[in-house]
């Protein structure tokens, strides 16, 4: 036996007269299990998929199919994410939820049990009544007891119905998913939801959702770099770093990376390490104001005082009317008047101190526009020079696409 995944439109276009062949022959077939009525439903969901059960001897002809639809929530004591699976041709009703080929109806359900326990889920709600179909009760006991508990309670379906709706809640033991990962179709929505609460400042949820999806797919370049940057907004420098090495390891190339690791070493003081970043971005990018004045700044913080002049003073040999390099450069030359009476010239007037905030990163990759989040400040021994150096808080908002991450169809044999 064997079960297919269909998570796409196009796929269910496809099975569209096989689907038709199931249903007028299943007893127990009714409208909201139609294909005409699903396509609809559908087209208005993101995240839903449907187990088709085959025999290995039909050639992709199928014998069976369960429609499922995935709703994620998140628990507001630990800020984790949890996911349901909710049987779409069973809501209220109490009747069947899954389409069947008569005679097939225990194989069918024992597979399709087989399949849901590999897959990352929470709960998962039955809605059965006295009249409920055999193949229901038997897919609710082909579920093992060991991992998951049972819960049920009776409600009325409506005044006039003195028939009762008999809901029996299949759910964790632990109250987390399955294989304490995420399902992979609520990657791209935990994402979304972990970079609102980023922004918004709950740190604690948006950090608990980031974890999630990399412990789901490690793979996810924007989760991490996320995080990283959310780390650095909490003061943890070495972490952040450690976070942003790791991602270069992977693509040495991207220098909203490159850069953003410069920063944390600036922030932990350690100015040798990061004038060698920063001096590797100069090189790449050498009309860019803020990266050649970081450059300077770390010299000189680092001791290498007239490295960092000559650094300051190279301004002069860049030819360009953006607005950031202009800004920079009259930041540089502040700075070398200010240095001049430690090098022995003679003084010259105070100049006020204006703040000036320069960009960070970009957005990674070409997504969208940098969306503000508060950042910690700089500690230094030089407030006034090192200040203008750092980001002003913009991070990149990062966009995942939900169905790039092994969302396609898989199989399991039984």
């Amino acid at each position: 036996m064997i079960i297919d995944v269909i998570g796409y439109a196009r796929e269910f276009q496809n099975i569209r007269e096989n689907w038709n062949r199931v249903y007028l022959s299943d007893p127990e077939s009714h409208p909201l299990l139609s294909w005409i009525w699903l396509n609809e439903y559908l087209s208005c969901r993101e995240r839903w998929f449907i187990l088709a059960f085959r025999q290995e001897q039909t050639d992709h002809r199928y014998d069976a199919f369960l429609p499922l639809e995935v709703t994620t929530l998140q628990d507001d004591d630990t800020g984790l994410f949890s996911d349901r699976l909710l049987m779409i041709g069973n809501r209220e009703g109490g009747e069947s939820g899954f389409l069947c080929m008569p005679g097939l109806e225990n194989e069918a359900a024992h597979a399709f049990a087989g399949f849901l326990m590999s897959e990352s889920w929470t709960s998962m709600r039955f809605e059965l009544c006295e009249s409920s179909s055999a193949r229901l009760e038997h897919l609710l006991q082909a579920f093992p007891d060991g991992p998951l508990a049972r819960s049920s309670e009776d409600r009325a379906r409506g005044e006039m119905d003195k028939n009762p709706v008999h809901s029996v809640l299949i759910r964790t033991r632990t109250g987390r998913n399955l294989h304490d990962r995420l399902n992979r179709r609520s990657v791209g929505f935990v994402f979304e939801r972990a970079m609102a609460l980023h922004v918004e400042g709950e740190l604690d949820s948006a950090e608990a959702g980031y974890r999630q999806v990399i412990r789901t797919i490690p793979g996810h370049v924007q989760a991490r770099y996320a995080l990283a940057q959310l780390c650095s907004d909490r003061g943890d420098h070495a972490e952040a770093e450690c976070l942003y090495r790791m991602l270069l390891s992977a693509l040495p190339d991207v220098d909203e990376i490159l850069h953003r690791l410069g920063d944390t070493q600036m922030e932990q003081g350690s100015y040798g390490e990061a004038s060698k970043t920063f001096e590797k971005l100069v090189g790449r990018h050498p009309h860019r104001g803020n990266l050649r004045y970081k450059f300077a700044v770390t010299l000189l913080a680092a001791g290498r005082r007239d490295a960092a002049i000559a650094a300051f003073l190279s301004f002069d040999e860049v030819v360009s009317d953006d607005s950031d390099h202009i800004r920079c450069k009259l930041k540089a030359r502040e700075v070398l008047r200010r240095l001049e009476p430690v090098c022995g010239m003679e003084k010259q007037p105070e100049v006020q101190q204006q703040p000036i905030s320069f960009e960070s990163t970009g957005p990674l990759f070409g997504y969208s526009d940098p969306v503000p989040v508060p950042s910690a400040r700089f500690q230094t021994l030089a407030p006034w020079l090192l200040k203008p150096s750092l980001p002003s808080g913009a991070w990149a908002h990062l966009h995942p696409r939900s169905c790039e991450h092994d969302c396609r169809g898989s199989r399991l044999k039984h």
